[in-house]
């Protein structure tokens, strides 16, 4: 896949998911004159930047938490949500990474705006950021997400890579997502572990 269809797959799948009650009436733009003169989406950016320049790896780490936050129960960020049986606690989870980022970023546009951006934008508006300094495609992202504050491991129900191909395609299905879905998605993360181990290897081996 290509850097471009890359960031068109992201574009579309993470759209794609409709499950829960995150989504108001999503636009591009959509925090534009809400925190008076400033570029929400520019602070974000920024922010995102200089954690990637520090560890280009977090690309693959962030695209990997939203799809395993959106499978639950639609783009909610409700995988942010700490406690002892938060959705953080459930397995699959426990080896996702990169919430320093995505606080990291809410705490710089709280400074400016406070109380206004979800998180689940936030999360959404940093990937497209990683997926372009990664050499990806540039995408517009719709924003107007509403958080989730239910966040529970129980509703952990992401795909086994165990599962027979019929049963990825049904546990898909439950989503309201296609075969061709599953497929760009499937792939997708594939890529990112290929990108996360190629920029590990790369830095490392710079270091030697």
């Amino acid at each position: 896949m290509s850097p471009k269809a890359l960031a068109l797959a992201l574009m579309i799948i993470f759209v794609s998911f409709t499950g829960g009650e995150c989504y108001g009436e999503l636009q591009m733009g959509f925090y534009r004159g809400k925190c008076g003169f400033l570029d929400v989406e520019t602070i974000v950016a920024s922010v995102v930047k200089a954690k990637f320049f520090g560890d280009p790896t977090i690309a693959a780490a962030l695209i990997r938490m939203q799809f395993h936050d959106c499978f639950v129960n639609g783009c909610d960020a409700s995988i942010l949500l700490d406690g002892s049986s938060s959705e953080k606690t459930a397995p699959p989870n426990l080896s996702v990474r990169g919430y320093d980022v995505i606080d990291a970023v809410k705490d710089q546009v709280e400074k400016f705006c406070p109380g206004v951006v979800s998180c689940a934008d936030i999360i959404s508006m940093a990937i497209r950021d990683v997926v372009f300094l990664s050499g990806g495609g540039k995408y517009n992202v719709q924003t107007g997400r509403r958080d989730g504050f239910v966040s529970l491991a129980s509703n952990v129900d992401l795909p086994s890579p165990t599962l027979s191909v019929a049963e990825s395609i049904a546990a898909f299905a439950r989503k309201g997502l296609t075969d061709t879905d599953m497929v760009y998605l499937l792939g997708t993360l594939n890529i990112c572990l290929l990108l996360h181990i190629y920029l590990v290897t790369s830095t490392n081996s710079s270091t030697v």
